[in-house]
């Protein structure tokens, strides 16, 4: 055997040895493995208490941190100890409170909060006028207003009044503990005087009115912004579908003639409407000055007078006639009048009014002394023959109307701060009505004058674009975001 051989021999010797030894090494794990034991499970802890209250829905913390639940509930895997658990809900105050804990005892815990007065809160009710029945979530209370409602559990609540010959009203209230709530006050609509129409409560298409006219068959019509023309006779609403080439819907002015045509100013032109038939005038389909119609009115003749911002046009429908700037100074043409003498009265945006007598042409503005502005806005005339002028807001002018009579102005202070003229009637009793952007003014003479707004009728009338009388003697109101109101007491 030569050397070569011996070590071959030598190494395969070895290599088994090693084989073997790693094969005794994995046997003895693998007996080591199947006899040794996992120490058991430790149980977990089983304390318990099971959370309730009066009324229900308190999220519940345990030691600061929210468990996501609410009462009524449990909380489970307690150890042994004391713990502090705090009950949350909104319009409550916090409650916290210890309870200790043993394993292997199921405890409870009730709160009714409805015995803790400091917990609840009151309700001061009251309305205008007052002695109106109260109602709280539709059940009635037995009080009348004023009144307070005490000891209230946490929430929000309805609160109605009701009274004869007003319309119920209702308003939502949130009590908290330990508040009292003012909320809960209304004014209730009088049914004897007013009524509103809006759209929650008619058919009537838009609350946005802008401007209002009533025609020799007492139908109302209504310019709105944005939605066209509503008419309205008492029973029906209509008007929309009457107009399909109204060439625009925002509308800026509605009137009657002597022959009770409608004429509608729109932002677009405008249009007639005779009961039956339909014309529409635009900027390049007639004379007009300019497409935006602000105003309309005639004089004794039947002629028509279109203000827009533009300037003056006059028109019999088939001819026109545009002012020049010599005897119109103002392209912004506002309101147009012709009184019982047969004078033409034009207001305008910027240099006050003109008004024709005789073929002659007078100017009138505030810097000669004789108007409280420049920026005219509305005109009627009284039974007495004057003529009444409101206006707009100028900073640093003065606030409101001038009135002309035997060739003499006189102002008369009698409307809200910072309020503008948008339209004023003259009933047949000769008070003034004078429609704002700060509610509907009534007056006779300055020591008598009333404010008509939502604070004294319970009425969304801060906002009043237009007034008018029918023959019944009724007045009736356009607003801006309020709808249609008529005020009967007028009688």
């Amino acid at each position: 055997m030569n050397i070569n051989q011996i070590i071959k021999n030598l190494i395969s010797r070895i290599t088994f040895f090693i084989l073997l030894a790693l094969l005794l090494t994995l046997t003895l794990s693998s007996c080591n493995q199947k006899i040794s034991v996992t120490p058991p499970d430790i149980p977990p802890p089983n304390g318990y208490i099971f959370l309730s209250s009066y009324p229900e829905g308190f999220q519940i913390y345990l030691n600061g941190l929210q468990r996501r639940r609410t009462t009524p509930d449990s909380l489970n895997w307690l150890k042994t100890g004391t713990y502090q658990i705090t009950l949350k809900k909104e319009f409550f105050r916090d409650t916290s409170f210890t309870v200790n804990i043993v394993e292997g005892e199921k405890r409870s815990k009730f709160i009714d909060f409805s015995k803790n007065p400091l917990m609840l809160g009151n309700i001061v009710c009251t309305s205008l006028p007052d002695s109106a029945e109260i109602f709280i979530n539709d059940s009635s209370t037995g009080k009348i207003t004023p009144a307070t409602l005490k000891n209230i559990i946490p929430g929000n609540y309805e609160i109605r009044y009701h009274i004869k010959n007003h319309i119920d009203d209702s308003i939502q209230v949130a009590v908290k503990s330990g508040e009292i709530s003012t909320a809960a006050k209304l004014i209730l609509v009088d049914t004897t005087l007013w009524r509103d129409y809006t759209t929650k409560n008619s058919s009537i298409f838009s609350d946005d009115l802008t401007c209002i006219t009533i025609d020799k068959k007492n139908v109302v019509w209504l310019g709105t912004s944005g939605s066209g023309v509503i008419s309205f006779d008492g029973i029906n609403w209509g008007g929309k579908q009457l107009f399909s080439i109204l060439p625009s819907s925002n509308v800026n002015c509605v009137t009657v003639n002597k022959n009770d045509t409608l004429f509608i100013g729109t932002n677009r032109g405008f249009v007639t409407y005779d009961g039956v038939n339909e014309h529409m005038y635009g900027f390049r389909t007639s004379g007009l000055a300019n497409y935006w119609v602000n105003t309309i009115g005639f004089d004794n003749s039947g002629t028509w007078y279109i203000g827009t911002q533009g300037g003056l046009t006059a028109s019999n429908g088939t001819s026109w006639l545009t002012y020049n700037f010599e005897t119109i100074p103002d392209t912004f043409i506002t309101s147009i009048f012709n009184d019982n003498s047969g004078n033409l009265w034009v207001g305008m945006k910027n240099k006050g009014l003109m008004v024709r007598k005789n073929n002659n042409w007078l100017h009138y503005y505030a810097n000669g002394g004789s108007i409280i502005n420049n920026y005219v806005t509305a005109f009627a005339e009284s039974q007495l023959g004057e003529i009444w002028i409101g206006f707009g807001v100028i900073p640093g002018s003065g606030v409101g109307l001038s009135y002309y009579l035997n060739n003499t102005w006189q102002n008369a202070y009698v409307l809200p701060a910072s309020s503008q003229t948008n339209a004023i009637l003259i009933d047949k009793n000769n008070v003034k009505w004078v429609a704002t952007d700060k509610g509907l003014v009534r007056f006779t003479n300055s020591a008598d004058v009333t404010v008509f707004n939502p604070g004294n009728t319970g009425l969304n009338i801060n906002d009043v674009t237009g007034v008018a009388q029918d023959s019944r003697g009724n007045i009736w109101i356009s607003t801006n975001g309020g709808g249609l109101v008529e005020y009967k007491g007028n009688h």
